[in-house]
């Protein structure tokens, strides 16, 4: 009996290996190929923003389409109602977002000071001895002129941010314009006769998970920013509208941006007299339970078709290969392997299934 398992349990550790080979090769490919693209990295990140700009307008262009019967029509008044909307956004936002900012950079060096004291104190009932704050007081001193040069540099890199928002308006612009252009000249020139209605199936399929995933992570860091930025202010938290704003950004991450956010809160909330980081946390737990039973379900739904785990891991994987813009991606990325792969198996058990007489 021994014998005759043997051969068969050679197989299934040949197979788990090859297997873990091959995943440790194509993650050591990707590396090396973000490696050798970092030079065009900047590049790189506005041309993706571009094509996340056509895809969050793309539904509201064919809604006008079906009306004015032009396409470049259809587009330009898109392009003109997403800039009002978001010029609205940002003269509703700059005011109390500068004002925050300004008190934000008065306030930190005050709190080394606090905690650079050598007098313990509390926070919750644990007492924190003058020692340990010391300790902490000192490394924070040490990384304040660190930070200081950041801000000063993140200030002087404004105006390029603003040239590369318009780069990538523009860019998305002209994506949604000559769209189905450039569609056709790649499956009449770079797709084989033989592969084009694969290749059909598969544009359509990343079209509906890329188009779905990112038009709700877009929503879903709208609704969670407005209601954390509200709740924050409302109970009282300095900085709650850039606190907010910072939420709805970690948002567009999954699974791991949401308790990044609600971790930055309740340090801000440290800062203040005790009950209000335990009122903090509380929001921030049920904001994610708002977001997961019931956002969540309704505005992204099955899209990616991805078990929590698994994203969960995609993400960190994504994160080691390019960073936030690995992050942002890896969901959606995995989300569409695993939906090709998918068809193919059904296609293939369908191809293979005996025929009744």
């Amino acid at each position: 009996m021994d014998e005759a398992q043997t051969p068969l349990a050679r197989w299934w550790v040949t197979r788990v290996l090859v297997a873990a080979a091959a995943v440790v090769a194509t993650m050591f490919a990707l590396r090396l190929v973000f490696e050798a693209l970092s030079e065009l990295s900047h590049v790189i990140v506005l041309v993706v923003f571009g094509v996340v700009i056509a895809f969050a307008l793309a539904p509201l262009v064919d809604r006008i389409q079906r009306v004015v019967r032009r396409r470049g029509v259809a587009v330009a008044l898109t392009a003109l109602s997403a800039l009002v909307v978001l010029l609205a956004a940002v003269a509703s936002l700059a005011v109390p977002l500068v004002r925050e900012t300004r008190e934000l950079a008065v306030d930190v060096p005050r709190y080394a000071a606090m905690l650079s004291s050598d007098e313990p104190f509390s926070i919750g009932g644990l007492e924190i001895s003058g020692e340990v704050r010391q300790r902490i007081g000192a490394e924070i001193g040490a990384r304040l002129g660190d930070w200081s040069q950041d801000a000063a540099r993140a200030a002087l890199r404004v105006g390029a941010g603003v040239i590369d928002f318009f780069f990538i308006f523009v860019l998305g612009v002209y994506l949604l314009a000559s769209g189905p252009q450039v569609r056709r000249w790649v499956q009449s020139v770079l797709v084989p006769q033989k592969q084009r209605a694969e290749f059909l199936r598969i544009e359509a399929e990343a079209a509906r998970l890329f188009g779905a995933y990112i038009r709700g992570q877009l929503l879903l860091g709208l609704i969670v920013g407005t209601v954390s930025g509200v709740a924050y202010f409302a109970l009282g938290v300095p900085y709650a509208v850039l606190l907010g704003v910072l939420a709805g950004i970690f948002e567009l991450v999954p699974i791991v941006g949401p308790i990044v956010a609600g971790g930055v809160a309740a340090a801000v909330a440290l800062t203040q007299p005790f009950p209000l980081v335990v009122w903090v946390v509380l929001a921030a737990l049920a904001i994610q339970q708002l977001e997961n039973n019931l956002l969540v379900p309704r505005i992204s739904g099955g899209a990616v078709g991805l078990h929590p785990l698994a994203a969960l891991l995609a993400v960190l994987v994504g994160v080691e290969i390019a960073g936030l813009i690995g992050a942002l991606f890896a969901v959606p990325l995995t989300g569409l392997a695993w939906s090709i792969y998918r068809a193919r198996r059904e296609t293939l058990s369908v191809s293979g299934a005996p025929r009744s007489a």
